[in-house]
Order: structure tokens, then C-alpha cells, then sequence
């Protein structure tokens, strides 16, 4: 989810919530702001992807306090995020890839007048890269790696050296990881699909080393715990957020990524 991302790039995370007064709260500043618009509900941080079916805050607090709505949460596959109803204060699940406004929780000491003159600084510093850009269908930009990701457009499965053909019919490859933020973005974008799917990160000497597909530097440390192994033909496969070490023989879906032009 990319709200989630935002927030992250505050210091904080999507709003969890553990009462009912912080549930009324929001939903009413909701409703105050909104209520001249069709808005109806905003995105919080409770998901179910991740591990997929078990709803958990993305902030890692615990789930002490509960609010769906009657029926509520759905079990559809894609409705994984949660929104907070601005009418109610009812919680539904949703599709993760739908567009909604979102609250961030940020500690307080990022609006200390201490520490503002130097975050509004920070903040305002022009980026090198539009925040914004429009990558031709089917895929999406992602600002901090000015990079369009084929998250719309999963296909396969099919083995590693096959997806990496399929990229670079698109001009692309299968996607490196340089950042804990980047592979956020793919973790939360293409888990909600349930589905694992192959990253650009290979090996050649039986998993001793390892490398990209695109050729970029290894300057990122992506693996989940106890990975990699040793084994012969060794690729890298994602799964909320994380890779593990996996025969290239495999099959698992695919996502390309490329740079913007």
C-alpha cells in the first residue's frame, strides 16, 4: 500500500487504533474534513496480508481492540487493508489497491518546534526525481527509486530465466532492491495478490554471491532470516517484503521494473 509507504518516509506508520475514544476520534476529524466531498472512509493501518488471513497493525502493536463493521472483515481475495468508515467508525476490509485518503501515526517529537525548522528544511529540499509520473500501462511509479514497477500486470508463473525474458520484452528486468523502502513497496503492492513472484537477485557459484538481473550494485540486504542457503541454481523469490533462495527450475508469478523515461 502506498499511504503506507508515505507514512513510513514521516517516521511513522498508518493509524492504529486501541479504544474506542482514538476510534470515534478519527473518524470524526474524518468526517470534519471530509464532508464536503464523497469520501466515506479512510485508510488505516490493519492488514491481513502479511501473514496473509491474519489482520495485524503494520505499526507492530498489538490487536487489543476491534471495530468491524457487521459481516466485516470479508473474506474476498485482494481485501486485505482496513478503512475506518467516517460515518460510523466501523472498520471494512478493502482492496488494498483502491485509492482513499489515509492517516498517519507519527511520534509527537516530529512537530517539536525544536526539530521543525529542520524537517520543514528537509521537506522542502527539491527532489531530483517528480514525486509524480505516469508510466504507461500496466505499470506504476514509485518516486524514491524513479523506477515503474509492473504491479498491475502480474503473469506466470514460470521459471526464473523465463520472467527475466518477459521483463526485458518490456525493457525491463525483474527488480532489484536497494532499500528497506523499496521493498516495502513491493511487499505490500504485490502480496496482496497472496502470491509469491520473482525478484532479479540470482547466483552463479551455487549461492556464494549473489547479483542483480539489471546489473545494479548489491547494496541492499533483502533476505529473510535464515537465508540464503547453498544450493545449486539459485534465485531469489519475495514474499512480504522479504527473499529467500529458491531453484531458478521453480515457477512463480512475475513483475518487471524499469526505469522511468
Amino acid at each position: 500500500m502506498i499511504a503506507e509507504i508515505l507514512c513510513i518516509k514521516l517516521g511513522g506508520h498508518l493509524a492504529s487504533i486501541h479504544d474506542a475514544i482514538m476510534d470515534a476520534l478519527l473518524a470524526q476529524e474524518g468526517g470534519n474534513h471530509f464532508h464536503q466531498s464523497t469520501v466515506s472512509d479512510i485508510w488505516i493501518g490493519l492488514t491481513g496480508m502479511y501473514p496473509a488471513g491474519e489482520w495485524t497493525w503494520m505499526d507492530g502493536t498489538p490487536l487489543d481492540f476491534k471495530e468491524w463493521a457487521i459481516g466485516e472483515p470479508k473474506n474476498i481475495t485482494g481485501d486485505n487493508c482496513a478503512a475506518l468508515s467516517i460515518n460510523d467508525g466501523f472498520w471494512r476490509s478493502e482492496n488494498c489497491f483502491t485509492q482513499k485518503p489515509y492517516i498517519c501515526k507519527v511520534d509527537k517529537s516530529y512537530f517539536e518546534p525544536t526539530t521543525a525548522a529542520t524537517k520543514i528544511q528537509a521537506s522542502t529540499t527539491p527532489s531530483k526525481y517528480p514525486v509524480y509520473a505516469n508510466c504507461s500501462f500496466p505499470f506504476i511509479y514509485f518516486e524514491p527509486t524513479h523506477s515503474c514497477y509492473g504491479v498491475g500486470n502480474l503473469t506466470g508463473p514460470m521459471n526464473w530465466e523465463s520472467a527475466e525474458r518477459y521483463c526485458q520484452a518490456f525493457k525491463g528486468h525483474l527488480p532489484s532492491i536497494h532499500s528497506y523502502e523499496e521493498a516495502t513497496f513491493l511487499g505490500y503492492n504485490v502480496f496482496i495478490s497472496n502470491t509469491n513472484f520473482w525478484t532479479g537477485a540470482f547466483s552463479n557459484d551455487g549461492g556464494l554471491t549473489w547479483k542483480w538481473s539489471d546489473g545494479t550494485s548489491w547494496d541492499y540486504d533483502p533476505w529473510a532470516s535464515g537465508r540464503p542457503t547453498t544450493h545449486q541454481s539459485a534465485c531469489g523469490m519475495m514474499w512480504g517484503g522479504v527473499i529467500g533462495d529458491y531453484p531458478c527450475t521453480n515457477s512463480y508469478r512475475v513483475i518487471c521494473k524499469r526505469s522511468f523515461q
